[in-house]
């Protein structure tokens, strides 16, 4: 059975990450591999049943995912935020979609808030003229995320970093998060090199 990485991130987010950790165990996926990266918490929490990784300081969000991928052993990388929870069959679905579709490089799934309404996973793919209609000329709206309205899988530009699922192979074609940012935007970076290597960003719901 395939195995699973999963990274994440805590900077003073102690009861998030307890919860998010809970989801993925709930999982039951029998070949788990986690990676806690805490980015100098003021009050650091050191889970069990993971590797643990301590920054004396807080070095930002892609450079703690850069470690967390220096240390991964697994067929597949979960990139997620400490403030998210998987539903219960979210490895079975999302490994058996990457197995079928091998030019797929980012899978990404729909995100819902607490109330189960939807929540923008999605990014345009920004332009210089897109910023100047909406920070200029006022259109707003037009750089937010957003939820496509497809039942079925799509292939969209760049999915958010909030939950990002990866095959090893594409991140061997596609390389680390860029180091250049401490964070923001370093997800829709990701995806649109993995684009110029030739793999597809998809959107899951």
């Amino acid at each position: 059975m395939e195995k699973v990485s999963v990274i994440t991130v805590n900077w003073n987010v102690a009861d998030s990450l307890t919860r998010c950790l809970d989801s993925i165990w709930a999982t039951k996926y029998p070949n788990l591999e986690i990676i806690v990266i805490d980015n100098a918490s003021s009050v650091p929490i050191h889970p069990q049943q993971v590797k643990f990784i301590q920054n004396p300081t807080n070095i930002g969000l892609p450079r703690a995912w850069n470690q967390g991928l220096e240390r991964a052993t697994g067929d597949y990388i979960l990139i997620l935020n400490p403030d998210t929870r998987l539903p219960k069959d979210f490895f079975t679905k999302a490994i058996a979609y990457l197995n079928s579709h091998p030019d797929v490089g980012v899978l990404g799934p729909k995100f819902t808030n607490p109330d189960g309404t939807p929540q923008g996973s999605v990014f345009p793919e920004p332009s210089i003229i897109v910023a100047i209609r909406e920070f200029w000329l006022g259109q707003k709206g037009l750089t937010q995320k957003y939820v496509p309205s497809n039942r079925e899988p799509i292939a969209v530009n760049s999915i958010s970093g909030a939950c990002m699922f990866l095959s090893k192979s594409a991140v061997a074609k596609v390389g680390k998060f860029t180091e250049e940012v401490f964070m923001y935007y370093e997800d829709l970076d990701y995806c649109r090199r993995a684009r110029r290597v030739g793999l597809k960003i998809v959107f899951h719901p």
